[in-house]
């Protein structure tokens, strides 16, 4: 009985000292429950909202693919309306009209214009071909081995008239795309549906990348709606553009981020192998075309996003085919990285509240001081910067200043000399008038002596001798026209100075830009000539017939003056740099050249083009060209003023200056500015307000 007792005590007492834990073990036990149960349905809703963004990702992807293919099928759309709208393209607007269209489109390779030639017509239309300036053009075809042969007798023919291409290949003239069995059906198709038609998977021969053919019919203008096989002699020609599948994906891939994203592109309208077209690898980030690569993760359509392999698939229309898109989740993507937010729940939910708060209230306390830091040394920033601008425009404005004193006093300077010259001169040119006729009387009556008196006197023999009489009739005319010549060259040397400055004319007037150009020429004309080493600069001068210009004329001058002695500057460097090379590095001689072409581009704007063939520029120094006190010049040469001058004085006059330049190909300067001044009273304002006179 003592015993019993004594046991059941001690079980009591142990039960009694364990009872404090009770607490400590029911909140383990439901913060570890609750922080499970969280990070389960976290869990569960990441699933979910990575479903859903696969499908986004997915279907924002089909979408772009589908407006890239359509934007590139554009072109053709909109080359066809310019057929059917024009009467006759010829060669010259058929490049104009695609040379655009290349450019912005990568993924167009080429654009052909092919015209049906019935057979009965091929040597006619030949011959008429090479009378346009193909002499050896002719309908071919080619073999197996990619040579050229004439083409076989067929019943028509569809041969590459126009062509414009990345890279251009006038061998392709002539081709007859109906030869060719990777495109004769897709062609055949879209000669007889009338509408757009697109071929399977080629390879193109420049680069072994996959393509497309795609072609579009142009009716004649009066052909009815029906353009069926009966009246293929209704039919103008074919429009066919050439893609590269993987450009035409490239550009798409841009705007997106596929990371852990792989996709592949099939053909369903082709079979077997060449259903393939390119897939994406989100690991390496690239394009694979090759069909021996293709190895598409299988495993993954089955998994858990792509539990129903429909759900992974897209399909896209491209003309008359239908391509499928086939999008997987790559490598990591339903990794631990998908579920940090329930892994961070769980976690969080095991840490003491006490801790956490303590963390956050260092995290804010250190927050608060890197952001009150931040906020300090922004404002310091925003002062420096204010500084830095004001002095800046300042020293901007000094400059302004001091180019208009410069203007202002070269203007008096020409005015006054010009004064000055032309009253001597005009009485030195027209006394040599009276000279000339006053030579002209006394040497005949030098000849009317001859004749009276044929054996003068000794002493008169002698005097002859001395002067050397017979010199002085031959030469006294030359000289006297000499000085009549030297006097010309005197007055159209002051002419072209006044019309260079154009400074005493303070209001805009209407005048003519090539006798602007024609005088900062000539007064450039010495550095132009040949010097010591240096060859002297061909001027070449192609004046479009263009109005009479409203503008500031001896702005307009300055400008030309600062671009045409910009490059007077780099050809004499280049020359230079021909010189301390040798001849032995080029095998070619430098001729530097200047061309200055003129053009009404409508019938409100004029365009001066000003090249030369220098060294040109880079890509930097492009961008820095029209900014205040940047130049290329060594210290002393240059202030870095006269383009940044220029620029402002062109956009006062409501025009634009712009610069095409590359190194080694020269650089190009177009000035563009309009006939008439839509608001001349501003132009006055701003003209007055920066101080240029």
């Amino acid at each position: 009985m003592n015993v019993g007792s004594n046991w059941f005590n001690s079980l009591a007492e142990s039960l009694q000292s364990y009872r404090r834990y009770i607490p400590a073990a029911l909140t383990l036990w439901t913060g570890t429950s609750l922080s499970l149960a969280a990070a389960a349905l976290v869990w569960h809703s990441e699933n979910q909202r990575m479903q859903v963004q696969f499908d986004e990702q997915a279907d924002r992807l089909n979408v772009t693919l589908q407006q890239s293919i359509n934007h590139n099928l554009e072109v053709l759309y909109s080359l066809q309306a310019f057929y059917n709208a024009s009467t006759e393209v010829s060669r010259q607007d058929f490049k104009q009209f695609v040379q655009p269209a290349l450019s912005r489109h990568s993924a167009i390779y080429s654009v052909n214009w092919s015209v049906r030639v019935p057979a009965a017509q091929k040597a006619a239309y030949e011959a008429a071909i090479r009378a346009e300036g193909f002499p050896a053009f002719q309908i071919y075809e080619r073999t197996r081995d990619q040579k050229p042969i004439e083409a076989k007798v067929r019943s028509e023919y569809f041969p590459i008239i126009y062509r414009e291409a990345l890279e251009e290949d006038n061998k392709l003239i002539g081709f007859d795309v109906a030869s060719s069995p990777e495109r004769k059906a897709a062609l055949e198709k879209s000669v007889n549906t009338g509408k757009i038609a697109a071929s399977a998977q080629i390879k193109l021969v420049s680069n072994n990348q996959p393509g497309l053919q795609v072609f579009l019919p142009v009716p004649r203008r009066t052909t009815s709606l029906d353009n069926s096989v009966k009246n293929r002699e209704n039919l103008m020609g074919v429009i066919a553009g050439l893609f590269q599948i993987t450009h035409m994906v490239d550009f798409s891939l841009e705007s997106l981020n596929l990371d852990s994203i792989n996709f592949y592109l099939y053909d369903n309208s082709a079979t077997g192998k060449e259903r393939f077209l390119v897939r994406y690898d989100s690991q390496a980030k690239q394009l694979i075309d090759n069909p021996k690569l293709e190895k598409p993760e299988l495993t993954n359509v089955r998994g858990e996003i792509c539990q129903n392999p429909s759900a992974c698939t897209r399909l896209l229309n491209v003309a008359d085919r239908q391509w499928m898109l086939l999008v997987l989740p790559g490598n990591g993507y339903n990794g631990l990285k998908t579920h940090q937010g329930s892994l961070a729940i769980c976690a969080i939910g095991l840490l003491m509240a006490g801790s956490l708060t303590i963390y956050l209230l260092m995290s804010l306390e250190r927050t608060a001081k890197v952001e009150q830091q931040v906020y300090d040394r922004t404002i310091q920033l925003k002062e420096r910067t204010a500084e830095l601008e004001t002095a800046l425009k300042k020293q901007e404005t000094q400059f302004k200043l001091i180019q208009t004193e410069k203007m202002s006093s070269l203007g008096q300077l020409v005015a006054g000399v010009a004064h000055e010259i032309n009253n001597p001169v005009n009485f030195i040119s027209g006394n040599l008038i009276h000279t000339g006729e006053y030579t002209r009387n006394l040497l005949e009556l030098v000849e009317i002596y001859q004749q009276q008196y044929p054996n003068p006197t000794p002493e008169v023999q002698d005097k002859q001798k001395e002067i050397e009489l017979e010199f002085i009739i031959e030469d006294l005319p030359k000289i006297l026209k000499s000085m009549n010549l030297g006097a010309e060259r005197i007055r159209q040397i002051v002419l072209s100075l006044r019309n260079f400055s154009r400074l005493d004319e303070s209001e805009m007037k209407s005048v003519d830009i090539h006798e602007g150009i024609d005088s900062t020429l000539m007064i450039l004309e010495s550095r132009l000539k040949p010097q010591a080493d240096f060859p002297g600069i061909q001027v070449i001068k192609e004046y479009g017939d263009l109005p009479l210009v409203e503008c500031f004329a001896g702005q307009l001058n300055q400008v030309f003056m600062n671009i045409l002695t910009n490059a007077i500057d780099v050809l004499y460097d280049a020359q230079n740099q021909k010189n301390l090379l040798g001849q032995s590095f080029s095998n070619s001689p430098f001729l530097p050249t200047i061309m200055i072409r003129t053009e009404l581009l409508n019938s409100n704007c004029v365009c001066v083009r000003i090249s030369d063939n220098g060294t040109g520029m880079t890509e930097n120094v492009k961008k820095r060209l029209f900014e205040p006190f940047f130049t290329t010049k060594p210290v002393g040469k240059g202030t870095g003023l006269g383009l940044s001058l220029g620029y402002q004085i062109v956009d006062k006059h409501q025009g634009s200056l712009r610069c095409v330049s590359a190194p080694g190909e020269g650089t190009e300067f177009s000035i563009e500015v309009p006939v008439r001044q839509q608001s001349q009273q501003s132009v006055s304002q701003v003209s007055t307000a920066v101080g240029v006179s």
